[in-house]
This record gives C-alpha cells, sequence and structure tokens, in this order.
C-alpha cells in the first residue's frame, strides 16, 4: 500500500530538492572558478603562448631557453623593443598594440576553455 502525499509534503520535498541542486551548482561554480583562476594566472598563460617544448622544466630552463631563442632569432628582440619603446607610436601603434595583446589573451582564454571542455568537465 502506499501512502499518498499531502500537498504540503510534496511542496517540502520539491524545496528540499531545489536547495540540494542549489547547493551542488554553488560548489560547482567553487571548482570552476578556482580552475579558472589557476589557468588565467600569468605564468600558465606564459606557458600557453610558448611552443610545447619550451615551456617544460624550471625558471631558470625557461629562461635560458628564451635567451636562446632571442639569439637563434635576433628580429624577435628588434619586435619587442620596438613596440615597447615609446618612440615612433602615436595613437595608432598603441591602439593597435592594445589590440594585439587583447586578442592574444582572448585567444589563449578560448584555448584553455576548449581544452578544459573536451577534457571533460566534471
Amino acid at each position: 500500500m502506499s501512502k499518498r502525499m499531502s500537498r504540503a509534503e510534496a511542496r517540502e520535498l520539491r524545496i528540499e530538492l531545489l536547495r540540494a541542486r542549489a547547493a551542488i551548482e554553488r560548489q560547482n561554480l567553487r571548482k570552476y572558478s578556482a580552475g579558472l583562476v589557476n589557468d588565467l594566472s600569468p605564468g600558465n598563460l606564459v606557458r600557453g603562448v610558448l611552443p610545447r617544448g619550451l615551456g617544460e622544466g624550471g625558471a631558470s630552463n625557461l629562461l635560458m631557453q628564451g635567451v636562446g631563442l632571442l639569439t637563434r632569432y635576433p628580429f624577435l628582440v628588434s619586435s619587442v623593443t620596438g613596440l615597447l619603446s615609446g618612440r615612433g607610436r602615436g595613437k595608432a601603434g598603441k591602439r593597435l598594440f592594445r589590440a594585439l595583446l587583447g586578442g592574444l589573451l582572448g585567444w589563449q582564454a578560448l584555448r584553455m576553455a576548449r581544452r578544459n571542455k573536451t577534457s571533460g568537465a566534471d
């Protein structure tokens, strides 16, 4: 024999289920926001921009590989110093630099989001 629930009991049960669902959603939000903060840390952003082999190892290894990269490709040094120097750049140059930097950061954030999505978000 099944005992039928009263309207008040059914309402209490629905409220409790909604509270449980909200608690689970808050827990997932905390977990994913902590992961996002970790992914958007400066070190991880730099590692994501660099080629795979260049990002491996400690900070000193990374520094030595960066120096080797700059000695191998000297145009990188002149390009970076030209972009970072204030001379010769007007408002258009600053806007272009900001747009390129924003595009690079956005592309990296999108790449990390896709990587997290395909890795099977728990």
